[in-house]
Parts: structure tokens; sequence; C-alpha cells
């Protein structure tokens, strides 16, 4: 019997287990930098466009995710998945000894690549060790946890005070304590290698056997791809006539929901300042609460519509929510608060996809070089809306910003509708 029909056990909450620990590290990391940064504007000296670019260098790291899909797909799952929240543990404690924005940035690119490891390879690993089935559902969960990491950083990252020039030192370090149990967690649980990855490497006795041990005498791996065709896996087959309209709608939805939802989250204290709200704090606080509304209210969605009408959707309500923003900029500040708080949660439950429907994409060959592509032209997206953000609101104004926010967001929603393929089991026309 194929392994990828067997029921829940220990290793799927193994690996389920890991991965959203990583998760929430990698969330945590990413959204600790808008406060840090705004913290580091005066000690630094900052002008808007290190501002910008210090939020988005984290995500410029996650860019190196298509190479690291290639190497996952040559060399395996197991070793990357241990190193890296160890190398993500080690570079976070290393921002405290900086001085400089120039070093600081090189440091924040260089967790963007560990973070884009875990992303990339801890998606392929629990795909290829889930059961056919529950894979998708567990992938959708996934954001729940990120989103506690995201959005807790936002709570640490406001309570840290009372070091005077060093506060940005000690919110930025403070990511090394979840990428530090992560880190020791996987080391006690020592996931194993992929059974699909080994098969496809011309490994298949080795992986009928991690499979009986760690599932059931009675499985095996089953539908393996020719070990020689794995040799052939480049990045360029992504865009062959094939794959690329997958390859393409994965890279623009992913892009165009990460530009606003990054931007707007990471400097959130930076919008709510220039929106003269009269407790930034507290606003930010309601925005950041709405936001893990939205990841869990997505959870619940995700499965119950199609994979086409949860994108379409999600796109073109976060997109009214940013007119209405803009068009409510003199209407009471309780209107401003309504839209604020429906753009958090659209834009929360648009993510939701971002961890499934990647590889759902791609076969098994594929896969993480797939979702790598796909990560690393979402990062373009989550690169330009972090780093643009405070420029534009600095020289146009904050409504000018959610206008182009809106714009990016009826994009995506276009693309989608249009371009983007079924891939839920459930809704799609031929049932396979």
């Amino acid at each position: 019997m194929d392994y990828k029909n067997a029921p829940l056990s220990k290793i799927h909450k193994y690996v389920f287990l890991c991965f959203i620990l990583g998760q929430i590290a990698c969330g945590y990391a990413l959204g600790i930098a808008g406060t840090a940064v705004t913290a580091a504007i005066e000690p630094l000296k900052l002008n808007s466009f290190w501002v910008g670019l210090l939020g988005a260098g984290t995500l410029i790291g996650l860019m190196g995710s298509i190479v690291i899909g290639n190497i996952a797909d040559k060399a395996g799952r197991k070793l990357l998945f241990y190193v890296d929240m160890i190398l993500f543990t080690g570079i976070s404690l290393l921002q405290f000894v900086v001085t400089e924005p120039g070093l600081l940035l090189v440091l924040r690119i260089g967790l963007g690549i560990t973070i884009a490891i875990d992303y990339t390879v801890g998606s392929a690993l629990l795909t290829e060790w889930f059961p056919r089935k529950q894979s998708a559902r567990f992938q959708s969960l996934l954001i729940i946890f990120w989103t506690i990491g995201f959005v807790a950083s936002y709570f640490v990252g406001i309570s840290i005070n009372g070091s005077g020039d060093s506060t940005w030192k000690y919110i930025f370090i403070s990511s090394a304590i979840p990428g530090l149990v992560t880190a020791v967690v996987r080391l006690i649980v020592r996931v194993p290698e992929s059974p699909s990855w080994l098969a496809a490497v011309g490994r298949k006795e080795e992986a009928d056997c991690l499979v009986k041990q760690y599932l059931s005498k009675e499985y095996i791996v089953m539908n393996v791809v020719k070990a020689e065709e794995v040799e052939k896996v480049s990045w360029t087959e992504l865009f062959d006539k094939k794959n690329r309209r997958n390859t393409m709608v994965g890279g623009l939805f992913y892009a165009c929901q990460v530009f606003p939802y990054f931007g707007v989250s990471i400097f959130i204290p930076i919008l709510v300042e220039n929106m003269n709200m009269t407790n930034p704090n507290a606003s930010g606080a309601i925005y950041n609460i709405f936001v893990g509304i939205g990841a869990v209210a997505g959870v619940i969605l995700f499965d119950r519509i199609s994979r086409r009408a949860f994108l379409i959707s999600t796109f073109y309500i976060s997109a009214i929510a940013a007119l209405g923003i803009v068009l409510g900029q003199h209407a009471p500040m309780a209107f401003t608060m309504v839209c604020f708080s429906v753009f958090a949660i659209g834009m929360s439950i648009s993510v939701v996809a971002e961890n499934p429907y990647p590889p759902e994409l791609f076969d098994t060959r594929l896969r993480a070089s797939g979702v790598g592509a796909v990560i690393a032209m979402s990062r373009i997206g989550a690169a330009l809306g972090t780093f643009l953000l405070p420029i534009i609101v600095d020289k146009a104004g904050v409504y000018v910003t959610l206008i182009v926010c809106m714009a990016i967001l009826l994009v995506g929603g276009i693309v989608c509708q249009f371009y983007a393929p079924e891939t839920s089991l459930k809704y799609r026309a031929d049932g396979k």
C-alpha cells in the first residue's frame, strides 16, 4: 500500500511540530523588523531609504529560496532542515554587535536566507510525509502559527524599552529565543528524510525501510519518479510550456499578497502615526489582533470553498477595504478603524493559501524547486512593499501608499480570476 494513504501517526505529529515551531520563529523574525527599525531611526540616523531597506532585508534574503529549492531537490531535505535554525539563532544574536546599517542589512539578508530554507524545505517535508488527503489541511494550519510569531513580535517590540540607544538591538536579537527553541526541538526529535525524495533519487529500498519503520510494514513508496529524471531538475524547467503557467500564477498571486501584507504589517507603527490616530500603539495592537483573527478564519474557510474562489475573493475584499480607508480619510475614526480591521482580516485570510497552494502546483520531482521559485518571486513583491512603504509615506503620504496597495491587490485578483488553476481535489473538474 502507498504510504501516502496511511493514517496520521506519531511521525506526522513530529514533522508538524518541528515545522510549526520554525513558522513561529520565522514569523517573529519578519515581524520584529518594524518595531526594531523604528526604534533604530534616531540611534543610527536612518532616513526613509534605510528604514525601508532594513525592513525589507529578511525578505530580500528570502529570494534565495529559488537556489535552496534546487539544492534540496538534489541533496535532500533532512540536513538543511536541521541546520537552518541553528544558523537562524546565531545570526539573530550577531545583530547585537553591529553599529552601522550596512552590516545590519547583511545580517538581515542572512536571516532571510535561513527563513527561505525553512519555508522551502519544511514545506516539502510536510507535503511528502503527510497523507495525500491530509497534507493541504495541515499546510493551511501553518499560517496560524506563523501569525502567532508575527503578531507576538509587535507586542514584544513595543514592550522592550529602557535601554536607551541600544533598545533596537534588544528588539532585534529577541528572535534568537524562538529560533533556539526550534533548533533544540529539531535536534531532539530528529525528523527523518523524505521517503518520496529518497525514492526519486534511486534509494527506493532505503525509502521503504523508513516508511516501514515510522508507519507500518504494509506501506511502501509508490508512484516513484525514475532516478535518472532527478538529475534533469533545473529551475528553467519551471518555465517550460508545461509548467510556466503554474509557476507564474504561484509567484504572482504570492507577490501580490505579500506586497501590501508585509509593507503594511511590518511598518504599522509608521502608518498609524501618519494617519493621525490618537494612540498609534493601541491602533497597531488592534490591527495585529485582527490579523490573528483573520488567520484563524482563513484556516476554517480554506477547505470549505475552492482554491480559486478563496484566492479571488480575498484579493478583492482587501482591495475594497483599502479603498474604503482612502475614501473615508475625512470620515469619523470609527469608520477608518472598521475598514482597517477588514483590511487586516482580509489580508490575513488570504495568506492562508501561501503554504498549501504552491506545493499543489508542482509534482514531487519539481516540488521543492517550484516552491522555492514561487517564494523567491513572492519575496520580490514583499521586499518591494516593505522597502517602498516608508519612502512613499514620506514623499507622497499614507493615502497614496494605500492606493498603491489597492492596485497591487487588484492585479492579484485579476491574475487569479483568469489564470489560477484549481488544485483542490474536491472542486477539480477531473476529480483527480
